[in-house]
């Protein structure tokens, strides 16, 4: 019997009825075809009943097949979660581990980064401003790189990140010498330390621009590296030069600057060179992309300004009679440095949760029916509130290990202010942390003009109450303009999001 007459029999047999349980429900089913023992005696069975039992063992073959079909499915399903859940988490924690090396070195050994007090005012302040002026440039580059290295067009991807590169190095230029004009003209920080401080500045926004091309290339894992590999050409230089504290702040930037650009360099020629055989597309127009950018750039600038207001108010909030114009009080840093690191390492699980719900989304939008819009409204909203519970519980779990961790560690017992500072500051990043989830939802419908308003507002209270809290109460209290501000953001996306959930086919039909 050949096997396209066997095919056929089975199919007939599929098309009839349920799937049968016994080799005898076959035999009716043939005959029902018009099958008799003269024909299976033809086909090289003795009677209908062997030709059936041979069937049905066919048939109970598929079965299993079938069944072991969704079990490998379900299994490259899971791998398949667990390497996306390790790219974000890659791409992410890369940018906690050199901020979790600085914490242990400042609990371990504080003598290792001790600068003069005014040094350290003016680099902290360009710290906080490289992250602000470039968080903008971040985004776009971010969001630019990703569209052309996935339609695998990277020469486009280089052009385009580039570019940025160009402009955000221009813009970074022009605030570093407008900043030199006004700490000169307004007498806030010496000459010589206003000068590092712009030099500072200007290696700190490349360093970060460069991270952000290495996270878009997928080479996330160099960021690590790099910091780790800058840290120990700097201890090197240390040890044979024996130079100053002063002068290793000043050389690691840079040192991290150099390195960033030769991963980003080779990372731009390995891309090009897996994809020799793409055809190269039309350049857009420059005009029209930035257009498209301008939300993002606003969104990134916006969302840095605020991450770091409570650090501007805590360090305008310092006694004139110090002498400084800028400076974070060390009890302050300690405690907010801790539910810092906190945050970004929670910040990596966000990325995850916000990549993994919008393809469940699109998992539901195609397997159910339109009419089943209920379902799907309901569904995602008890996904939605899932995930905010493991983001406040990943939260509290990790600050109250880096408490624990570091405060035990350290030679110097915590004191009520680094206490009081590390619980305002973690509620505030807990709900910052969930609010970041509800703006990447937003981004990914694209809807983040949604979240802009939220954040503008956020930004205005959180300077606002630290400044009035931390002047009237104590630099601690910079921590409830933190705390106040991302309530309302939290209080505003989450609205937000509500509203794109309750009409979900639309805004992903728009996404």
């Amino acid at each position: 019997m050949s096997d396209e007459e066997i095919q056929d029999l089975l199919t007939g047999i599929r098309k009839q009825r349920a799937p049968v349980v016994h080799a005898r429900e076959v035999a009716a089913l043939l005959e029902s075809f018009g099958c008799n023992d003269r024909f299976a005696r033809k086909k090289g069975f003795p009677n209908i009943f062997s030709l059936a039992e041979n069937l049905f063992g066919r048939l109970q073959q598929d079965t299993a097949s079938e069944e072991e079909a969704p079990q490998n499915h379900g299994r490259s399903a899971v791998w398949a979660e667990i390497r996306c859940a390790m790219q974000k988490f890659s791409l992410n924690v890369g940018y906690s581990i050199p901020w979790m090396a600085l914490l242990a070195l400042e609990y371990l050994r504080p003598d290792v980064l001790r600068v003069s007090p005014e040094l350290g005012g003016a680099l902290s302040l360009s710290l906080i401003a490289s992250l602000i002026t470039t968080g903008g440039f971040i985004q776009m580059i971010s969001r630019s790189g990703n569209f052309y290295y996935g339609l695998k067009q990277p020469v486009l991807a280089r052009r385009n990140c580039m570019s940025l590169l160009n402009l955000g190095l221009t813009s970074s230029l022009f605030l570093a010498l407008v900043a030199m004009a006004l700490g000169s003209y307004f007498h806030l920080f010496g000459g010589n330390y206003i000068v590092l401080a712009a030099a500072n500045y200007v290696a700190l926004s490349l360093l970060w621009m460069f991270c952000a091309v290495l996270s878009v290339q997928g080479i996330g894992w160099c960021i690590p590296c790099v910091f780790v590999f800058s840290a120990l050409i700097s201890t090197l230089i240390d040890s044979l030069a024996d130079w100053s504290g002063s002068t290793l702040a000043m050389l690691w930037p840079w040192t991290a600057t150099l390195c960033a650009l030769g991963c980003v360099l080779t990372g731009f020629h390995r891309e090009e060179k897996r994809r020799t055989d793409e055809p190269e597309s039309a350049r857009p127009r420059v005009g029209v992309m930035f257009i498209s950018l301008i939300p993002f750039y606003v969104y990134g600038t916006t969302y840095f300004s605020f991450l770091f207001a409570d650090r501007l108010t805590a360090g305008s909030a310092i006694p004139w009679v110090s002498g400084l114009s800028f400076g974070i009080d060390p009890e302050y840093k300690k405690g907010m440095d801790l539910v810092l690191l906190a945050f970004l390492i929670t910040a990596a699980l966000v990325e995850y949760l916000g990549d993994s719900f919008l393809r469940f989304w699109q998992r539901l939008a195609t397997e159910l029916p339109q009419a089943a819009s209920e379902t799907l409204v309901v569904n995602l909203r008890r996904r939605h509130s899932r995930m905010m519970l493991v983001i406040f519980t990943v939260f509290t779990v990790t600050a109250l290990g880096a408490w624990v961790t570091f405060s035990r560690s350290s030679s110097v017992a915590p004191t009520l202010r680094i206490l009081q500072t590390a619980v305002l500051g973690g509620l505030g990043y807990s709900m910052l942390s969930i609010a970041l989830l509800e703006t990447i939802i937003l981004a990914s419908m694209n809807a983040v003009s949604m979240a802009l308003p939220a954040l503008g507002l956020g930004v205005g209270v959180n300077l606002l109450t630290g400044y009035e809290l931390s002047h009237l109460w104590g630099v601690q209290f910079a921590a409830a303009g933190l705390l106040v501000g991302s309530a309302v953001v939290l209080w505003k996306c989450n609205a937000a999001v509500r509203e794109v959930l309750f009409n979900p086919a639309y805004h992903y039909s728009i996404s």
